[in-house]
């Protein structure tokens, strides 16, 4: 049986779903730049920059291979969101953008007070709610066209490089600010469907921020357990 709640429910989950996956990914490209940054005199000055590169050789057989794993997951899952999934079988933003604008009776204001009938709103505040309409849809749909080309690289990149090892490919350049445009415009569909499903905002600081300072604060602090264990050698052998 036909139900404006079920299709509700649905797309609500789903918007949660790939808010977490966004969550993460943007976590992990974080730690990734933040690593490549640690090393780059430009960013963080050359002196710095050369106690960094010297600390991470010093532990070189953990870095390196945690470094390649951040960048193969980061590129992964940046890649699912994106996905044309023609089976119907992924969560992807396309699969979203259909589900809804196929079923957009669901989303009307009275299934959003049907389906949130246990909040209590202020009245005033919620005059300025609006929900899902095409325009909505669209405007999401331009931004994935104007960037088709590069979401084919990055699929591309993604399926010879990184799901398989192909023999035969050709080199695939994508650059720090293609990927922020891409994560933009999944942060983006996140908060569009936040704001029409669950009248809310997301706050994005604790993955975006966090995962900075806790790379800095390893690094910091096997800084700090060399710089002692020099200490304790000179001060053995009074050099």
């Amino acid at each position: 049986m036909y139900s404006h709640q079920k299709n509700f429910e649905k797309a609500f989950k789903w918007t949660k779903d790939l808010r977490s996956r966004y969550l993460h990914t943007l976590a992990v490209f974080r730690i990734y730049e933040r690593f490549r940054k640690l090393a780059a005199p430009n960013v963080v000055g050359k002196k710095k920059a050369t106690k960094n590169v010297k600390t991470l050789s010093n532990h070189l057989y953990f870095f390196s291979p945690l470094q390649e794993a951040a960048r193969c997951y980061f590129f992964i899952e940046l890649a699912k969101f994106f996905d044309e999934d023609k089976w119907k079988q992924s969560l992807t933003i396309k699969h979203i953008l259909d589900f809804t604008e196929k079923n957009l009776s669901s989303f009307y204001n009275e299934e959003f007070l049907k389906y949130h009938s246990e909040r209590k709103f202020i009245p005033e505040l919620f005059e300025g709610y609006k929900p899902l309409i095409p325009q909505d849809v669209k405007k999401i749909r331009k931004r994935l066209q104007r960037n088709k080309k590069l979401i084919g690289n990055l699929k591309k990149y993604r399926d010879k490089f990184l799901a398989h090892d192909d023999l035969k490919k050709d080199e695939i350049k994508i650059t720090g600010l293609q990927i922020k445009t891409l994560l933009k415009i999944i942060q983006s569909t996140v908060d569009l469907y936040y704001l029409k499903l669950d009248f809310s905002s997301n706050i994005y600081s604790n993955y975006d921020e966090e995962p900075v300072w806790a790379v800095d604060r390893v690094i910091n602090a096997l800084h700090e357990h060399e710089d002692g264990r020099m200490q304790k050698i000179k001060k053995k052998y009074n050099l």
